[in-house]
């Protein structure tokens, strides 16, 4: 049904309302929410603000602290650059040699690798190490163990101790090594060790030099019955007598016996002490025309012995008997060295020593120098003979051919007697002793030569001498021995009861023993000997070689020294001489 037009009106009247009331609910809701949008509008613009405030103090704070950073890395940069300079100067100063190896490479020295090796800065940037320290540069230092070293170009051999470390270089792994010099220190120990061996080696001779000493002494008094008594027979033998031929062969064998019992002393060392002024050559020349060389040569036909002799030679202030001693031994010994055929070299020179040591077995002082060479084909001498060549009876020579063992120790003794040296130097087919004595200006060229001299030129007169001897059988001999040279003997046998002697007897002269037992000694009793007659003329005798004691004798006015066993005419010669200074 189609409604009134009240009801319509109502109806649109409603229909208004309920549109109008709609309407304004939707205003109002948006009033609400527009409300609502400015509020969370300023909340987020005020939010936005905050925010950009609290990120400009974060920047703020980041630029801050970014300052901060760079200056500390700049400061930092600062003490790495001063840092750096500084340890490069360290390095660069230190004498040791400090260097980095990179991959076989030497990268990185300082100068004291340049003053080590001798070698320019180009010669040794990026350089294998392996050219400084080679392996076959290795040597065994005088611990025992193996210490590198290296060779200078001047050619100088320098020791090194090496130490090294890993580091880091430049990103990559490298070696730092430090290098010293110990080359001072090496050549001290090896020269402690070489004086170890000389005090050890002189002990050993000076041990063996007080048993040989001793043994010799009373040789010596034994042998006088044998080399004195002869003498005296055979001057009262006629001269047809079928007794000549042995007695002077019992005489000989005496002489023989002696110098071997004098080769005992020469041991001891201070046998040489008799000097004169000696020719080197002349007694080369009477040794090669002797007996001794005769009978070596004829052991050794293969053999043959050459000289060259230095004309100008001067004049030695030496023992003749031990400078033959040396020749004899020298030569012999090259002699046997040589198997078959060969050849010995005898030579003489003058030379001069401007150096403080002679390479080789030992030290030399610097000055002028006789030099006696003895030099051999023979095989050689091994480097383990070669350090105890000298010592006694270390030989490995012919039993019963080559003599005692004792040649080239008596060398050794003689020649350091006379202030002198020896150098032994070897090699495959050749072996050479050298020989230096030192030239004194106390020596004059016009020395007169040995006089030939007859029983009246030696004889006495009637003087008195006492003879003072603990050896019962000494006495006796000289007691005969000066009655046949016509003294009036008389003889004691200890030091005091010559002391009582001379108190209450005159004397013209006293032949005394320096060892006496028991009792005072040969010093003690001249020193009383002495004090009872000022003037009183003494000869010293001893079976031992001039000692100490004889020197010490002679400095208080002693006379003459004469050693056991003695000839007629020695014992002759020595007391005229002592008798002529009394009257003179």
């Amino acid at each position: 049904m189609i409604p009134s037009n009240l009801g319509l009106s109502f109806f649109f009247l409603v229909i208004m309302l309920v549109a109008g009331a709609v309407a304004g609910y939707k205003i109002e809701y948006a009033s609400r929410m527009a409300l609502v949008y400015q509020s969370a509008l300023k909340k987020l613009n005020q939010d936005i603000k905050k925010r950009e405030q609290d990120q400009g103090s974060e920047l703020v704070r980041m630029n801050k602290s970014l300052s901060l950073e760079i200056r500390a890395h700049t400061e930092a940069e600062g003490q790495l650059r001063e840092s750096e300079e500084k340890y490069k100067n360290l390095v660069n100063s230190l004498p040791e040699a400090i260097f980095i190896v990179q991959y076989q490479k030497i990268v990185l020295f300082n100068p004291g690798l340049e003053r080590l090796t001798g070698l320019s800065c180009s010669q040794l940037s990026d350089t294998c190490p392996d050219r400084l320290f080679p392996k076959s540069y290795l040597g065994r230092d005088s611990r025992g163990g193996l210490s590198d070293f290296i060779i200078h170009p001047d050619q100088r051999i320098i020791y090194v101790e090496k130490q090294s470390v890993e580091i880091v270089y430049n990103g990559l792994p490298a070696l730092l090594f430090a290098v010293r010099d110990i080359t001072e220190q090496i050549k001290t120990r090896q020269e402690r060790k070489r004086l170890q061996k000389e005090l050890e080696k002189s002990k050993k001779m000076e041990a063996f030099g007080l048993l040989a000493g001793g043994v010799a002494h009373d040789l010596n008094n034994v042998l006088s019955g044998i080399v004195s008594t002869p003498d005296l027979v055979l001057m009262d033998l006629p001269k047809d007598s079928p007794l000549i031929e042995p007695i002077s062969m019992m005489k000989d064998s005496g002489k023989r016996a002696a110098i071997i019992v004098d080769e005992l002393l020469t041991l001891g060392r201070g046998a040489a002490k008799v000097l004169e002024p000696v020719r080197l050559n002349d007694v080369i020349e009477e040794y090669l025309v002797s007996p001794e060389f005769d009978r070596a040569a004829r052991f050794h036909a293969g053999v043959t012995v050459i000289k060259h002799l230095d004309p100008s030679l001067p004049l030695l202030n030496a023992s003749g008997l031990h400078i033959r001693k040396i020749i004899m031994n020298l030569t012999a010994n090259a002699m046997e060295a040589i198997q078959n055929e060969g050849r010995v070299s005898l030579e003489t020179s003058r030379v001069q020593f401007n150096r403080k040591s002679l390479k080789g077995y030992e030290h030399i002082k610097d000055g002028p120098y006789v030099k006696f060479s003895v030099q051999d084909t023979g095989p050689g001498i091994s480097q383990a003979d070669l350090e105890r060549i000298f010592e006694p009876f270390y030989t490995k020579k012919v039993l019963g051919r080559s003599g005692t063992g004792l040649g080239l120790s008596i060398v050794w003794n003689a020649v350091h007697d006379h202030k002198g040296y020896v150098q032994v130097t070897s090699e495959k087919g050749k072996s050479i002793f050298q020989v230096f004595f030192p030239v004194t200006d106390v020596l004059y060229e016009g020395a007169e030569p040995d006089k030939i001299y007859t029983l009246s030129d030696y004889s006495g007169h009637n003087e008195t001498v006492l003879v003072v001897d603990d050896v019962a059988s000494q006495r006796k001999i000289t007691s005969n021995m000066l009655k046949r040279l016509g003294y009036q003997v008389k003889t004691v046998s200890s030091g005091e009861k010559a002391i009582c002697f001379v108190r209450k007897n005159k004397i013209d002269l006293a032949i005394l023993d320096m060892i006496m037992d028991p009792g005072i000694s040969g010093l003690a009793t001249f020193k009383e000997l002495k004090a009872i007659d000022p003037e009183i003329s003494v000869v010293i005798t001893s079976g031992y070689s001039k000692t100490k004691d004889v020197e010490k004798v002679q400095k208080l006015g002693a006379g003459s020294f004469i050693k056991k066993p003695y000839s007629l005419e020695k014992l002759g010669l020595c007391i005229k001489e002592e008798l002529q200074k009394r009257t003179s």
